[in-house]
C-alpha cells in the first residue's frame, strides 16, 4: 500500500510551486499568535503544532530512497485534516473566532503537507 498516491504528482508542473513552504510561514506565525491569544483553543492548537513538528521531524529523519509508504503520508494527512475537523465543529457551533482561527490553521496544515509532498516528488525526480 503506497499512500503517496493521494498527493498529485502533477503539482510539480505549476510554476514556482517549490516556494510553497514560504507561504506557510505567515500562517504558522498566526497559529503561534492564536496559541497565545485565544486560550480556549490553546490545547488543540498546541496539539496541531506538535503534530506538524512530529510530521516534519519524521519526514526529515526518514528522507531517502526508502521513505515510509504508510506512516509519513498518514502524518501529513493528520496535519491537513485535523484543523479541518476542528473547523467543522466550530461552524456547527457558529463560533466566529473559532471559525477564523481554524480556517487559518487549516490553510497552514494544508500548505505544510503539500509542501512536503511536492518537495519529495521533486527530489524523487532529480
Amino acid at each position: 500500500m503506497n499512500l503517496w498516491r493521494i498527493f498529485p504528482e502533477s503539482l510539480l508542473n505549476i510554476e514556482g510551486i517549490l516556494s510553497l513552504p514560504m507561504f506557510a510561514i505567515p500562517f504558522y506565525l498566526y497559529v503561534l499568535y492564536a496559541v497565545v491569544k485565544h486560550s480556549e483553543f490553546r490545547i488543540t492548537l498546541s496539539m496541531f503544532l506538535v503534530a506538524s513538528i512530529g510530521a516534519s521531524s519524521l519526514m526529515f529523519l526518514t528522507l531517502g530512497p526508502q521513505i515510509g509508504k504508510v506512516l509519513p503520508p498518514l502524518l501529513l494527512l493528520l496535519v491537513m485534516l485535523m484543523p479541518v475537523v476542528a473547523l467543522c465543529f466550530q461552524m456547527v457551533r457558529k463560533h466566529s473566532i473559532g471559525i477564523w482561527v481554524w480556517s487559518i490553521t487549516s490553510i497552514a496544515g494544508s500548505l505544510h503537507s503539500l509542501s512536503w509532498a511536492i518537495w519529495l516528488f521533486a527530489l524523487a525526480r532529480s
